[in-house]
C-alpha cells in the first residue's frame, strides 16, 4: 500500500453494528496503517460512502482514501485506471487543502510523468458524519461531499461538488476493485488515527 507504513489487517475491523473501522497504530515502535478492497470489480455508477470522524482536520500526515483502482489487479498500471476521493492535508505541502477529487487515465493513456487526468485539491468545513459520492459514467464523473447522513440520490447539505467531463482517453473505461485506506503521507503521525465507515453502496449505470 501506498505510504512509510505497511498496512495490518489487525487495524481492520467491523463492529456488532457493522460499521467498518480503519486505525493507523503504533504497535511495538512500528507504525501500521489500513487498506482493503472489494472483492467485486465494478464499474460505472454511483458510488457511496458514509464516513464517521473529524476527516476535515486530522493528523496532517494521514490520508482517508475512497477509490476503484484497476492497477493492483493487474487492470492498467500504476498512474491508470484510479478515481479518488481522499481526505488529508497532505503533510501540509498541499497549501491549506484538506481534501480533494482526482482521476487518472484510462489503460494505455499512461502521462509520461505519471500525473493524473485531473485533480482538485480544497478545503473544506465539516461535521463528523459526511456523504462522499462519486457518480463514474464514460465521459464524465460527479463528485459530491455532503454534511450528515443522506440516500443515493439525496443532494442536500453539499458542502462540495465538481464535475469533470473528458473523453474515454482521460476517464477509466473498466471495472475495478473499489479500495478504502488509511494511510501515512510521508512521516507517522503523532498519535494513533481511526475513521469509521458506517455504509458502502453502489449502484450499477
Amino acid at each position: 500500500m501506498a505510504g512509510v507504513a505497511r498496512g495490518d489487517a489487525k487495524n481492520v475491523s467491523v463492529d456488532d453494528k457493522g460499521y467498518l473501522h480503519l486505525e493507523i497504530t503504533q504497535r511495538d515502535g512500528k507504525w501500521t496503517a489500513a487498506e482493503l478492497f472489494t472483492a467485486e470489480r465494478l464499474g460505472f455508477g454511483t458510488y457511496q460512502w458514509v464516513i464517521e470522524g473529524n476527516v476535515y482536520d486530522m493528523d496532517p500526515t494521514t490520508v482517508l482514501g475512497l477509490f476503484p483502482y484497476g492497477p493492483t489487479h493487474h487492470i492498467g498500471i500504476d498512474a491508470e485506471n484510479e478515481i479518488d476521493i481522499e481526505f488529508s492535508k497532505w503533510n501540509n505541502t498541499c497549501h491549506g487543502c484538506n481534501a480533494d477529487f482526482t482521476v487518472y487515465p484510462s489503460t494505455g493513456n499512461r502521462k509520461p510523468d505519471g500525473t493524473s487526468s485531473w485533480e482538485d485539491n480544497f478545503h473544506v468545513s465539516g461535521g463528523t458524519l459526511t456523504t462522499a459520492r462519486m457518480e463514474w459514467a464514460a465521459d464524465h464523473i460527479v463528485f459530491t461531499l455532503m454534511n450528515g447522513v443522506h440516500a443515493i440520490g439525496n443532494t442536500t447539505d453539499v458542502i462540495k461538488t465538481e464535475t469533470y467531463s473528458s473523453t474515454a482517453k482521460d476517464i477509466p473505461q473498466e471495472a475495478f476493485p473499489v479500495g478504502i485506506n488509511l494511510w501515512c503521507f510521508r512521516a507517522t503521525p503523532k498519535e494513533n488515527q481511526s475513521v469509521i465507515i458506517r455504509s458502502f453502496d453502489f449502484v450499477p449505470k
